[in-house]
């Protein structure tokens, strides 16, 4: 698993170097309006990739980047994170917003159709996968790399961590990110 997620990570840098226009893309809103990533332009954007019903890994990694971002202080107002979800038959709009409402203002979640999702995880190379549970049915889990992309204000790629990085790794990456 380790190993797939290593490699999922260096292809995800190697099609997305640093300067490079970020792939653009329109899903759903936790608000259930529409979200792309070019109506952004002007700030910055901190994305990641996950799912609500995620026990450890997601919701740790949230926490970690609203820490990032209010260390930036007056600045933290200019940086956008974005949760797009893995799992979109189950993390609809309304799901999004209960969950991300523990993480406070600041965080937008974002799902789409299946192919809609899987678009976005090709053109950011991020790999995930669906494990099944013991039960069927709605009981399964959703694999995912980690990855975390650093938007600039003009809509390119500035760096990538995932969520092995410290708070003050992404803090810096949020700041270089802003300019």
């Amino acid at each position: 698993m380790r190993r797939l997620l290593a490699i999922s990570l260096a292809l995800a840098f190697a099609g997305c170097a640093r300067g490079n226009p970020a792939a653009d893309f329109t899903l759903q809103s936790d608000a259930s309006a529409p979200w792309s990533l070019s109506s952004q332009r002007g700030k910055a954007v901190v994305m990641t990739f996950g799912y609500t019903h995620c026990a450890d890994t997601c919701p740790l990694t949230l926490a970690k980047l609203v820490k990032a971002k209010a260390a930036l202080g007056t600045r933290a107002g200019d940086i956008e994170i974005a949760f797009v979800t893995v799992d979109p038959r189950r993390d609809t709009p309304a799901a999004l917003r209960d969950f991300l409402r523990k993480f406070g203002d600041g965080v937008v979640g974002l799902t789409g159709t299946p192919q809609q999702i899987d678009s976005v995880e090709q053109a950011y190379h991020v790999w995930a996968q669906r494990v099944p549970g013991r039960r069927g049915g709605d009981d399964y889990d959703d694999a995912h790399a980690s990855a975390i992309f650093f938007i600039d204000r003009r809509g390119n790629l500035s760096s990538f961590h995932d969520d092995s990085d410290s708070v003050d790794d992404l803090r810096r990456a949020a700041g270089n990110a802003l300019g």
